[in-house]
């Protein structure tokens, strides 16, 4: 039996879509997914035949749980591997928010964790009736700098202390009225729906778009390059 590859992409007309495929793991983020959704991501920024970009998770419940902070490395090597995981995660949010073309998420199920901030750093966000926006590090002892920072960013201070004190998950609804999320619909409908949107911003012009997501995006990168600074020295810190 062949090995199920952890990122699925297909292509619909001008659309490219990206799909999570790590089911039984919840669509966690391994090392390997986020590097492969990195180059993939890369390599359609210069793609002039790929208009939009749908992201979205397999399943009915999960669009993604975060970071694998289970996956254990063939070679035993905890240390580097955590550099490796956060270096992926680092790559693939640069990867993200410097793709020209219009991002979109379509929020099948809970987005925890790095699922979240994948989410919030699109450039909208279309989610089920049962999907759920959480950044639940600190019930796990954890802190999160990349987190607070882009949630902060997204949606305020207020929503940021919300989120990230707490850990709590925010549905669907919840998000849409804080602006967090464009557009709520049944789970049948998502799929249609991302589309829909895709191309409506598809169709805008190319080179407008991408001005503006830089500029748009300016204070997000610099908000980011802080934070993980600060998380590098927290962990030199507490490793």
């Amino acid at each position: 039996m062949s090995e199920q590859p952890l990122l699925v992409v297909e292509r619909r007309e001008d659309h490219l879509w990206l799909r999570l495929n790590r089911p039984e793991k919840a669509n966690a983020l391994s090392a390997g997914l986020m590097e492969d959704a990195s180059r993939v991501l890369i390599e359609s920024a210069d793609d002039a035949s790929v208009r939009a970009i749908v992201l979205t998770g397999s399943g009915e419940r999960v669009f993604s749980a975060g970071v694998d902070v289970r996956e254990q490395p063939a070679d035993g090597d905890m240390a580097a591997h955590r550099r490796r995981r956060s270096a992926a995660l680092s790559a693939l949010t640069d990867a993200l928010l410097d793709n020209p073309k219009p991002v979109i998420v379509a929020l099948n199920g809970i987005a925890s964790g790095g699922g979240a901030m994948l989410a919030l750093l699109a450039d909208a966000r279309l989610a089920a009736e049962n999907a759920a926006l959480s950044l639940p590090e600190i019930d796990l002892g954890m802190s999160t700098f990349t987190g607070a920072a882009i949630a902060e960013q997204v949606g305020g201070l207020a929503l940021a202390v919300d989120l990230v004190q707490t850990g709590r998950r925010m549905p669907a609804q919840e998000a849409l009225v804080r602006g967090l999320v464009n557009v709520v619909v049944g789970r049948a409908e998502l799929e249609d729906a991302a589309g829909r949107f895709a191309t409506m911003l598809a169709r805008k012009h190319p080179d407008a778009f991408a001005t503006n997501k830089r500029w748009l995006n300016r204070r997000m990168k610099a908000v980011l390059a802080e934070a993980r600074a600060a998380h590098e020295t927290h962990r030199k810190v507490h490793d």
